[in-house]
């Protein structure tokens, strides 16, 4: 059936390019955040962030399907993740400097197709796993770092990568067979916006300086609505046509982006060994996304069989 395989391959392709475009809009956040939050407590503006991610998809969610859009249960779990991802990375920061957090966060590149296979989800071929090491390699020589030691902010550091890689690998498995990409995108960024209010609140971190300067307030505006309701809706749509390894790999290409856009408009400069690494992330992607029946990857539902 040429028509169909046609198709498909269309939607991969269309998906692994959507997912590149998240990994630039991820790698501009860097360098636009960076200087934005001055003053500004960490968990506050991820709650300020995934708040106005909220108020952008929740009305949206609602007029859809009603509430059930914002508190769909297969959203719940990858939402978990996802929150546990970036409170682990914050805390993380506070010891340890971010090209080590960089890379010790990239290794979820690696994580995501492990997971997958011990979970019996899905299957990585020789390909896979020399693109997951190009970009891997890649990701380290852009910007990374390896621990002068090991000591509980590594550690932090390394349970963001974990969850990083559990929430696209429950995304992956949930999102093939799910009705409605804005309920599941949205549920994951409510369950963030939730969490992180809570231990904001706990902490008592949660407070605005006023008055919250222009930046900080663009900074949060771009990064809620580009970088948080645009990408993980794309995201959920994404992964139901390509399988969590793909997603892995292109999600590399954000330090590739980050350091360019830091180059062309902050003036840094790239070593060698950067562009080495750019070259590789590049080649890991071209491997990935021209990789032929992609789709036949994924290990068949247990309650998909016909009936």
């Amino acid at each position: 059936m040429p028509r169909q395989e046609s198709a498909g391959d269309s939607r991969r392709t269309a998906a692994d390019l959507s997912l590149i475009a998240v990994a630039a809009i991820w790698g501009l956040t860097f360098p636009l955040v960076r200087d934005a939050i001055v003053g500004v407590p960490v968990l506050t503006f991820l709650v300020l962030r995934f708040a106005l991610a909220l108020l952008i998809l929740a009305p949206l969610a609602i007029r859809r399907g009603g509430m059930r859009f914002i508190a769909d249960p297969a959203g719940l779990a990858p939402g978990l993740c996802m929150a546990a991802g970036y409170w682990f990375q914050t805390e993380g920061l506070r010891g340890v400097s971010p090209s080590v957090s960089a890379f010790i966060t990239g290794t979820y590149t690696v994580i995501v197709p492990v997971l997958a296979g011990i979970l019996g989800w899905e299957r990585s071929g020789p390909r896979r796993w020399v693109s997951v090491a190009l970009a891997l390699a890649g990701v380290y020589l852009l910007q990374g770092k390896l621990p002068d030691r090991w000591t509980l902010a590594e550690t932090w550091t390394a349970l963001c990568a974990v969850s990083f890689g559990l929430q696209i690998v429950l995304t992956g498995r949930v999102a093939p067979r799910h009705r409605d990409p804005l309920a599941l995108g949205a549920t994951q960024i409510a369950v963030a916006a939730v969490l992180f209010a809570a231990v904001a609140a706990a902490r008592g971190e949660l407070q605005l300086p006023t008055p919250l300067r222009g930046t900080t307030w663009f900074a949060a505006l771009f990064t809620g609505w580009l970088a948080t309701a645009v990408a993980f809706l794309v995201q959920a749509w994404a992964q139901g046509h390509v399988p969590s390894g793909h997603v892995a790999v292109c999600f590399a290409n954000e330090p590739l982006f980050a350091a360019a856009i830091s180059i062309a408009f902050f003036g840094d400069r790239l070593a060698l060994s950067g562009w080495i690494g750019g070259a590789a992330v590049i080649l890991a992607t071209l491997l990935t996304t021209l990789e032929p029946g992609s789709g036949a990857d994924r290990r068949p539902h247990a309650t998909s069989a016909p009936g």
